[in-house]
């Protein structure tokens, strides 16, 4: 599918700079297969993306607090 996707928009995946993020129930060997199916090796994903939080969680309130603070301080 990735393959699909690059011949047709003429973008090519850049293998140093991605990285994959797998839930903590997924069995190890399924992480390995997957990795190297796709050629993405790097499992570690940082704390943002695009100045997002990556992994919310349940807690959407305290995640997303900086964001709401910064907002309010905007308003005063």
């Amino acid at each position: 599918m990735l393959e699909t996707y690059c011949n047709a928009s003429r973008q090519r995946i850049n293998h140093d700079k991605s990285s994959i993020f797998f839930s903590r129930g997924c069995p190890g060997s399924m992480r390995e297969a997957i990795k190297n199916s796709l050629q993405v090796h790097n499992e570690s994903l940082s704390d943002r993306y695009l100045g997002m939080p990556t992994d919310v969680g349940h807690s959407k309130n305290g995640t997303f607090k900086y964001l709401r603070d910064r907002v309010w301080e905007k308003v005063k």
